[in-house]
C-alpha cells in the first residue's frame, strides 16, 4: 500500500539552507515573523527576540542593559542605553572560540528623536532601541530598522525642559473632567499637595495623579468635598 505524502508543517516549511553570508538571508529571518511582528515592514524587537535562536541555531544565554546616560538639563534630557546579546552558536564545538559571541547596540533618545506619546521615557525606548540595534547587528539583516527606532511624531516648538513636565492631552482631560463634575482644578491641585504656580511646571506624574482623583470623583459624586466645587475656566 503506497504511502500518503506527509504535508510539510509550518515548523519544517521554515527551515532554510540559507546563511547570514547569502543574499535571502534578510528576506528569510523576516519570513519567520509574524504579521502583528511587524509595523509597516519594519520588525519589531519583540519579534526578532522571539525568533532569534531559531535564525541564528543559537542559545542565548544573556541579553542586558546598560544605562550610560540618564536625562538631564546639562544633557538635554538625553538618554542613552548599551544592550549586550551573547548567543552561544550549536553547530560550532563547544571548545572553539568562535562557539560563544557578543554583539552590542547603543541608543540614545531625546525629545527630538522620539514619538511625543513617550517622550516622557526616554530611558525605556532607549532601552527597547539598544536592543532592537543588537538583535538586528547579531543577525546581521541588511537594510532594516527596527520598527521602535522610527519617530513619526515627533514634538513641535519644545525645549527640553518640557520633558517629564504635564503634557497637553492631560491638560485637556483634567479641564473636561474638572468642569463636567464642577471642580476648581487649582483647590484639587492644593489638596493633592501638589505645588502649583503655572499649569506648564507641573510634572506628569502629578498630571497622572490629578487624572486618578478625578476618575476617582467621576464613580464617587457624592464624595466630593465643598471646598473643591466651584470650576473655573482661567485655571490654566
Amino acid at each position: 500500500m503506497p504511502r500518503t505524502k506527509k504535508e510539510p508543517t509550518q515548523e519544517t516549511s521554515n527551515k532554510t539552507d540559507v546563511t547570514p553570508n547569502d543574499i535571502g538571508w534578510t528576506d528569510y529571518v523576516l519570513s519567520l515573523l509574524t504579521d502583528d511582528e511587524k509595523i509597516v515592514g519594519n520588525p519589531t524587537t519583540d519579534g526578532l527576540r522571539r525568533i532569534f535562536e531559531t535564525a541564528m541555531d543559537c542559545v542565548m544565554v544573556d541579553s542586558t542593559s546598560e544605562v550610560c546616560q540618564t536625562p538631564d538639563p546639562n544633557n538635554g534630557q538625553r538618554a542613552t542605553v548599551v544592550h549586550s546579546v551573547t548567543y552561544v552558536l550549536k553547530n560550532v564545538p563547544s571548545d572553539s572560540p568562535f562557539n560563544t559571541i557578543t554583539v552590542n547596540g547603543a541608543a540614545d533618545v531625546y525629545w527630538g528623536n522620539c514619538d511625543k506619546i513617550f517622550r516622557n521615557h526616554p530611558v525605556a525606548v532607549a532601552e527597547t532601541r539598544a536592543e532592537g540595534r543588537a538583535l538586528r547587528r547579531a543577525l546581521k539583516l541588511r537594510k532594516v530598522v527596527a520598527a521602535e527606532e522610527l519617530a513619526t511624531e515627533i514634538e513641535d516648538n519644545i525645549d527640553g525642559l518640557t520633558v517629564g513636565k504635564i503634557s497637553a492631552n492631560q491638560i485637556n482631560f483634567i479641564d473636561v473632567i474638572a468642569k463636567r463634575l464642577d471642580i476648581n482644578v487649582i483647590n484639587l491641585f492644593h489638596e493633592l499637595d501638589i505645588a502649583y504656580d503655572t499649569i506648564y511646571n507641573i510634572s506628569h506624574d502629578d498630571g497622572v495623579s490629578s487624572i486618578q482623583k478625578l476618575n476617582y470623583y467621576q464613580q464617587n459624586i457624592d464624595t466630593i468635598k465643598d471646598s473643591l466645587k466651584g470650576y473655573q475656566s482661567n485655571w490654566k
